[in-house]
Parts: C-alpha cells; structure tokens; sequence
C-alpha cells in the first residue's frame, strides 16, 4: 500500500509525522487532492493546546489548496489535474440550518471538519467532497490559495458589520485574522486602530499603516477615546478570543462588537444592563457562509495587500518547527514572542 507523510494530531500537545496509508475515493463525489500547500492557523495551536475542539489521530490542517488526483462516480464539476481551494467545513444541507440559509450552523460542522474532525491538508493527499472544492484561477497562486477559506470567514464578518466609510474602527488583535479584517477597514472605515501585544506582529501592523497599541503598555480604552475625539469604535472586532470584555469598553453607545476570536476556555462575566443601556449590538459569527466565491474574486483582483501577510513558506519537512515562530513551544505548551504572521507549508 501506497503511504505519505502526514502531521497527525495525537492528543493535546502532541503532533507527529507519521506514514499513513494515501486515501483513495470511497464516495461517489470523493475527490482525492495532491496537496499543494497549506497554511499554520491560529485554531490548529489552539487545537494543540486543548482549546479548541478536535478529535485525537486526525490529520490537522484546514487552510489548504490541492490539484485533483482522482475523482468518484459522481464528480460531475471537477477533473483531473483541476486546481482547487477547500472549504474545510462541511455542512450537510439538509438540516433546518443549511435550509435557511444559516450553513455555518448546521450540526454537521461539529463531526465532520475537515483538518480538525476528519483528515485534513497537513499530508501530501487529502480526501475531500467535491462539494468542497473551489477551481482556483491561474492568477491565484499555491500560496494565497491556503487563505481563501481564512478571508471567507472574514467576508461573512464584513457581510454583517456592513461597515461604512464614516466609522471609527477598532480591531482587537493582529494576527492573521486581524490583518485581514485591517485590510477591509482600512479601505473603508475613517478611521482604524489595532491592538497586538506581540512585537513581530506589532511592526507589521505598522507596516501596513495602521495606527497600534500594545494593550500591556496603554490603556487602550482612553486611547481609542482620544483617537474618536471622545465617541470610542462605532465597530469593535474581538479577533483574539479572549478580550470580548475589552471590546465592549471600547464600542460607543449603539455601536457593534464582533466576536471572531474563539477560546473555549475563557469565561466572562459582564453585567446585562450595560448592553441593554447602551443599546450595544453584539454580532455572533461563526466560519464563513457562502462566501468562498467572494473571497475567490478578491484575491483575483488584489484588492488586499497580501505582501507582510505571509511571512515564511517552508517545506513540509519543517512543520514541526513551524509553532516555534509562531509563538508556541512544542515540548511545555507555553506562549513565547512570535516571529511570523502567516507560515505556509509547501509540498
């Protein structure tokens, strides 16, 4: 039997490349993909860290892009040799959910997930429904392709926040959710600030122009305070995970707070009426929905820059050390300075 390289999640704090047998089409509509490349993200840390849902011996990975190898009975959309984007979550499309419209909801998710549930693109092939494929345009290449899935989500978080040219914006957290979220406020919004406690990515804020604070260093509500000329962020977007009670300090009366960050292992207390009083709209999302396409069109028209967005492409030999420069130590799980935004693994 044929074998390949994979990076398989064991459990919390242990990832290890092993062998494993390459997977061939069970489905009908399976597809199978030879990995091209595929993006580090921050859930697959969390996952690492037991933050995050998983489930043990699978296959991380879920921002990758793939050339079709070998395709089911049914595969109708898709050929050979095609070169695709996934969207790793895979929703059912019949649940009450999926048929109104509220994909990212549907039950589904929770089991099926590709790179977190069920076998992902930190492997040399990768199993797939075609349902989840996305052609991907010659102009797009490997390596932006890994983040069509990531700027879907933050498509959808646009989609809801319908933000407007007179907003003052506030963005808690610039990693790479973070920096694409920047990249729509600041073609946008009137005004955009940034919160990051990491130096590297500190600098790459700046890079991109963006006015920043270290939240460890200022009181970033009397900043955002002075910076609105007293009004605070008509938009606050949480993409940390951890500092939803920061946002709603610096959101103005009627203002919005975007949730986007996930950390299951942060609780909050907040007081109700401070909601109700101040009439704050807080925006729940999750994932992207119908989206995919959108973010496709995007990147094919460069309306991002995606230059200090990628910081390393290594080869898939090097993975391993991959969450070092990305703020994690693999052997105590402890946090330590990041030297990387995005790190994408080539094959």
């Amino acid at each position: 039997m044929e074998k390949m390289k994979a990076y398989v999640f064991k459990d919390v704090g242990k990832l290890v490349c092993e062998e494993k047998p390459i997977p061939h089409v069970k489905d009908p509509d399976d597809v199978v993909l030879k990995v091209k490349a595929v993006g580090i993200c921050g859930s697959d840390i969390k996952i690492i860290e037991g933050k995050h849902h998983f489930r043990p011996n699978t296959v991380l990975g879920h921002e990758f892009c793939g050339e079709v190898v070998e395709i089911g009975t049914h595969v109708h959309h898709l050929k050979i040799g095609d070169r695709v984007a996934i969207d790793n979550n895979i929703r059912c499309g019949f649940c009450s959910f999926c048929r109104m419209g509220l994909t990212s909801q549907c039950e589904d998710i929770k089991t099926s997930a590709l790179g977190v549930m069920r076998d992902g693109g930190y492997a040399e092939y990768c199993l797939v429904p075609e349902k989840q494929c996305f052609l991907l345009p010659d102009s797009i290449d490997d390596i932006l392709g890994t983040q069509v899935e990531t700027l879907a989500t933050v498509v959808n978080g646009m989609n809801t926040l319908l933000m407007l040219p007179y907003d003052y914006v506030m963005i808690l957290g610039f990693g790479p959710i973070g920096y694409l979220f920047g990249q729509f406020a600041k073609n946008i919004a009137a005004k955009v600030a940034v919160t990051e406690i990491d130096p590297f990515r500190i600098n790459v804020a700046q890079q991109c122009g963006l006015t920043v604070w270290n939240p460890n260093e200022v009181d970033v509500v009397k900043k955002i305070t002075d910076f609105t000329y007293g009004r605070k962020a008509d938009i606050v977007i949480e993409a940390t995970g951890n500092a939803l009670g920061q946002a709603l300090q610096c959101v103005t009366p009627g203002g919005k707070v975007l949730p986007f960050g996930m950390d299951s292992s942060i609780n909050l207390n907040i007081v109700p009426n401070e909601i109700t009083r101040w009439a704050t709209k807080i925006l729940g999302l999750y994932l992207g929905q119908n989206t995919m396409v959108p973010s496709i069109r995007l990147f094919q028209e460069n309306r991002l820059n995606m230059e200090p967005f990628f910081t390393r492409v290594i080869p898939f030999d090097e993975g391993l050390g991959a969450f070092d420069l990305l703020g994690l130590d693999m052997k105590t799980l402890q946090h330590k300075p990041k030297q990387a935004m995005k790190i994408v693994m080539k094959m």
